[in-house]
């Protein structure tokens, strides 16, 4: 396999040692990873480098084995060296997003026999296969679904176990000798979906300059996101290469003069905000997430106004249904009078009949009485008729 990482950080991290991405690769067991650290939360370069670590060297991709590894991984986080700054308002806010902990994104992939291979991924970091007449992409094929994830590996959430299967999505794929696959984080993602004719621009990059002549002229088109730049692009063919095109130890972006951090009550009023790029770029990435919320949130709103509105029709159409359709007792003698005298005649036969059953019975009973009275008279007329012989019989004697 050719394997080439591209790494690049933005330019409001000045230094590449601020990067917030972070991969690793395992050769032995052809595994890789890479994470996005999100800007916002707490060291999250150190969380992204500790669970890509980790995977490479312990690949799995049943969901719950990777929750528990991951969970696993978060003492690790916690007993990091962590450096506070020296200024106790900056300092305070950072102890303030340590209770939140880190937060990243997250693919992990892993070569099989029979030319397939594995992907689990978490975040809105993609992967993309090029073969001669197409290209796959994994989880998402288009920007929209990319800019709606709302799923990150957060290392208190998972103390908390408030993650669960939902938020990683795995697939198996098949591959061919002359593939190339690229896994890219989220702002070269982007770029690679709106425009796929980039890629092939991407792959032919073989040095730093390369790399920062690209980034910089699709930052300045505004047609990627300022963000940190990372790619692990592997060429699947027969021979065995390792490049990694990082920035030079004495390469630094411009370092513009920072603002210290003073509390409004101390500071001089006036109209003017002063902003770094660090500080835009940071309320830049927390205004997105708050637009990928309330995306979520209209999404959401949009189905319940729609089942709503389903069960206000369903409930009119049987009140509809059971006025209109509903037997009309006037209507029904009007239009049925021969039934009617019907029913009048079988009513009156029940009761002849009735009548006639109970005289039956009656009748029944007195022919029982009579019959009973004249056995009594026949079983005294014999008693008489035996007494009076016994009289006769005895003066013969």
């Amino acid at each position: 396999m050719n394997i080439t990482i591209l790494q690049l950080h933005k330019r409001a991290s000045y230094q590449f040692k601020n990067i917030q991405d972070k991969f690793a690769f395992n050769e032995t067991k052809k595994c890789f990873a890479l994470s996005d650290g999100t800007t916002q939360s707490f060291y999250s370069e150190t969380w992204a480098e500790i669970i890509t670590k980790y995977f490479v060297a312990n690949p799995t991709f049943e969901n719950q084995k990777l929750i528990a590894d991951f969970t696993s991984c978060v003492e690790q986080f916690k007993n990091s060296n962590f450096k506070f700054s020296t200024n106790p308002a900056k300092a305070s806010l950072e102890k303030t997003k340590q209770q939140k902990g880190g937060t990243t994104t997250f693919i992990g992939l892993q070569f099989l026999h029979d030319s397939q291979f594995n992907v689990i991924s978490c975040g809105d970091s993609n992967l993309f296969i090029i073969s001669k007449d197409k290209v796959e992409h994994f989880p998402y094929s288009d920007i929209n679904n990319l800019d709606s994830n709302n799923f990150f590996i957060n290392t208190e959430q998972l103390l908390q176990n408030k993650i669960d299967e939902t938020y990683f999505k795995t697939k198996t794929f098949s591959y061919q000798s002359n593939d190339t696959l690229i896994l890219a984080t989220d702002a070269l993602s982007r770029l690679l979906l709106k425009q796929p004719n980039v890629i092939s621009e991407l792959t032919a990059i073989n040095d730093f300059e390369s790399l920062h002549k690209f980034c910089l002229t699709y930052w300045e088109k505004k047609e990627m996101e300022e963000d940190d730049i990372s790619a692990i692009i592997i060429k699947v063919e027969s021979k065995n290469k390792i490049q990694h095109i990082l920035p030079p130890k004495d390469f630094s972006f411009p370092v513009e003069v920072e603002q210290e951090f003073v509390p409004t009550s101390l500071a001089k009023q006036t109209n003017q905000n002063n902003f770094t790029d660090m500080d835009s770029q940071e309320i830049k990435h927390q205004f997105n997430g708050v637009a990928n919320d309330f995306h979520q949130v209209k999404k959401k709103m949009k189905l319940h106004e729609m089942l709503l509105m389903i069960a206000i029709s369903i409930g009119f159409l049987n009140l509809f249904c059971f006025f209109y359709f509903r037997p009309n007792s006037e209507k029904v003698e009007k239009e049925n009078p021969k039934q009617k005298t019907e029913s009048t005649i079988i009513e009156n036969y029940n009761q002849g009949i009735k009548s006639l059953t109970t005289k039956i019975e009656a009748l029944e009973k007195k022919v029982s009485d009579f019959t009973e009275t004249k056995k009594e008279e026949a079983k005294e007329q014999l008693k008489a008729e035996k007494k009076a012989q016994t009289n006769t019989e005895k003066p013969n004697k």
